[in-house]
């Protein structure tokens, strides 16, 4: 039998994450139970890259037979860590000799000083919650911001900015070895954040018009020690380099996480971009896997039915002991685990638990997550008066603790691939109340059996289902207690089984 190397490609990795980066490692654990090796590739530059990574093991999110590979870290011609120079060392102190500090009031444990040297502002210093140094920017006399320079965990500097004076973003990208050799170098449209023109310097030193022509070739490099790779790729951003794969006993299957259509996400018919280009050419794939019907359908009625289309949904990974009718919930709670982004609608979310607490001055709604708009949702509660009702609790890697409490959870996202957030809320028998978008709602979610489908935008309609869950005790046992189709339906084993068997060669 051919020994086949499951090979995952996504831009990168870290903990606190869920979506895309949640299911491809769930997925390359399931993989790695029948597999003597898998392969999580990442593309994308981190700063603490080896960090994250490490993190992954430590807490026993990553199978020990998963390797993670990094497109910037093999690309390095001294992998090995030295010791930190005495001169770099001067560098991570707060206090730096022949400069006066002023410290930077941000939010969060991070420390930032400006640095002024004969009245003139030369340096900015950020340090990490431990004390570390993070990063220092550069200005000359008229403060323009001229580079900014960037330190692993263990202040070893990993990458240099050259910036744009006009825009004050990156214009030039320097990457490090851990001898302080520049090992690559990228142009970066400082408008747009686009990387162009690279440069490699280490053996055989070449240049090449766009970094994906280097990403590219090294991919290609990497797959020809694999015998039998197996590569699925999970983001649009690298479906170019999965397509232009060289290897003649490769698999390669597109998985499609998230939502093909354009804002406002109903009209068949108007694609993104990346998306054009995946299904104009997927027939030079083995396989393009959808999470649900629904999309499936979409897709197949504006470019025809093909048969390397198929629908592996996420699984509903279930805690026998939690599931079914319990009396342990708050039934004044409803929670959400969400990014506190603009796509997930949390103000709405918020705006709608307004007209709840008005019928159930008690009720209770905890949102778990991190991201851009927290500063705002905090002042929407604060304006709306729901100090006492309505809390950003953060980000949280215990879902399923959190579902378990509550008597419904939240779901107002305006796009979604599949919403894995449903399955994990009734995998421990939580009801979820969903607007009714696109994808994944609708083929999770029978309305009324075991969660709720409400019409986009009507806040009133969401409000009404949270009162009925709380307020009608029979009502949610019923719900929690149908979540067991949901279960079945989306199982584990189906789930493992429907992957392994697309391993195959």
């Amino acid at each position: 039998m051919k020994k086949i190397t499951p090979v995952i490609m996504v831009r990168s990795l870290n903990v606190k994450r869920g979506g895309v980066t949640k299911a491809s490692v769930k997925r390359a654990n399931v993989l790695a139970k029948e597999h003597k090796e898998v392969i999580i590739v990442t593309f994308l530059f981190q700063q603490n890259y080896k960090k994250i990574i490490q993190e992954f093991y430590d807490k026993s999110l990553l199978e020990k037979n998963v390797r993670v590979v990094n497109f910037f870290e093999d690309l390095k011609p001294v992998k090995k860590q030295l010791k930190i120079s005495r001169k770099q060392k001067k560098l991570h102190f707060v206090d730096e000799k022949g400069f006066i500090k002023f410290p930077v009031k941000k939010k969060g444990k991070e420390l930032c000083y400006r640095y002024y040297k004969d009245g003139l502002y030369l340096k900015y210093k950020s340090f990490n919650e431990d004390g570390s140094i993070k990063f220092i920017d550069y200005m000359d006399a008229s403060r323009h911001r001229i580079r900014r320079e960037e330190f692993d965990e263990h202040g070893i500097l990993v990458r240099t900015r050259q910036m744009d004076r006009n825009t004050n973003k990156p214009r030039l990208d320097q990457y490090f070895d851990y001898k302080g050799n520049c090992y690559l170098s990228v142009h970066v449209n400082p408008s747009t954040g686009k990387e162009g023109r690279a440069a490699r310097f280490v053996t055989n030193p070449q240049e090449y018009e766009k970094l994906h022509n280097l990403q590219q070739e090294w991919f290609n490099t990497f797959l020809q020690g694999i015998n039998y790779p197996v590569i699925t790729c999970e983001l649009r951003g690298l479906h170019k380099i999965l397509r232009e794969v060289k290897h003649d006993k490769a698999k390669k299957i597109e998985v499609v996480h998230t939502n093909h259509l354009k804002a406002p996400f109903n009209d068949k018919k108007r694609i993104k971009e990346s998306y054009k280009e995946l299904f104009q050419h997927a027939d030079e794939l083995d396989k393009v896997v959808f999470l649900t019907n629904e999309q499936k359908e979409d897709v197949e009625s504006v470019y025809g039915q093909r048969k390397n289309f198929t629908v592996i949904p996420h699984s509903c990974q279930v805690d026998s002991e939690s599931v079914g009718e319990s009396n342990d919930y708050n039934p004044k709670l409803a929670v959400t685990l969400a990014r506190y982004h603009e796509d997930k609608r949390l103000d709405e979310a918020i705006q709608a638990f307004k007209y709840v607490v008005e019928k159930i001055p008690d009720a209770k709604y905890y949102i778990y997550g991190n991201g851009p708009l927290e500063e705002y949702l905090q002042n929407l509660i604060e304006k709306l008066n729901l100090q006492k009702n309505v809390f950003l609790k953060g980000y949280t890697d215990t879902p399923k603790d959190i579902y378990i409490k509550a008597a419904c959870s939240i779901l107002t996202s305006k796009q979604e691939g599949f919403a894995m957030v449903i399955t994990e809320s009734m995998a421990v028998g939580t009801p979820v109340i969903a607007y009714n978008i696109k994808y994944g709602p609708e083929d999770i979610i029978n309305n009324e059996i075991n969660g709720c489908l409400v019409e986009q935008g009507d806040k009133q309609a969401l409000a009404n289902r949270i009162i009925k869950v709380m307020e009608e005790k029979g009502y949610r046992n019923k719900l929690s207690l149908n979540t067991a189709i949901t279960r079945e339906r989306f199982s584990e084993d189906k789930f493992e089984k429907s992957w392994l068997d697309e391993m195959k060669p």
